[in-house]
């Protein structure tokens, strides 16, 4: 998702992946997996197989811990604060993790694609050796979208494929 708030002296644009499953869903879907797989395994347990029993174990484990990482992952956040001097970028989940900033003047965005557009396009603010790249997680409208934003602040968008 790409918010656009512009202010008198700033403009902010607050960048956060697509979220189609809240946490809820996602207990919902760990618990059901866990159930079912536990079911199976017990019922195993009882018939003599026993050896099923921490194989399960780990794999609902494994299942619950990659559910919670790519979950938590989609409440990440972007944050990029344009203003007369510089631009910030902060990067987080609940809270600032990160936080760059590089000046504005002689600040370019590169837009990056692949020639067959089978990957997102990449966004990146280059300023000579330091380059930040932003919106990694956008899905390919929402970085288009991103581009549509950052062009509307003014800023030029040099193309890696300038024919196209």
């Amino acid at each position: 998702m790409v918010k656009l708030e512009k202010r008198s002296t700033q403009s902010i644009l607050t960048l956060s992946p697509n979220r189609s499953l809240t946490w809820a869903e996602a207990k919902w879907i760990m618990a059901i997996m866990v159930a079912v797989v536990m079911i199976i395994a017990i019922a195993w347990t009882f018939v003599g197989a026993w050896i099923v029993l921490p194989f399960a174990g780990v794999e609902v484990g494994l299942f619950v811990l990659l559910m919670y990482k790519v979950t938590r992952s989609t409440y990440l956040k972007q944050i990029v604060t344009f203003n007369d001097e510089q631009i910030r970028v902060e990067m987080g989940i609940n809270r600032r993790l990160s936080s760059q900033t590089i000046p504005r003047l002689g600040t370019d965005i590169f837009y990056s694609e692949t020639e067959r557009n089978w990957t997102t396009p990449k966004i990146t603010l280059h300023n000579g050796s330091k380059r930040l790249q932003i919106g990694e997680f956008l899905n390919s409208e929402d970085m288009a979208l991103l581009r549509e934003n950052l062009e509307e602040l003014g800023f030029p968008i040099c193309r890696e494929h300038w024919w196209k």
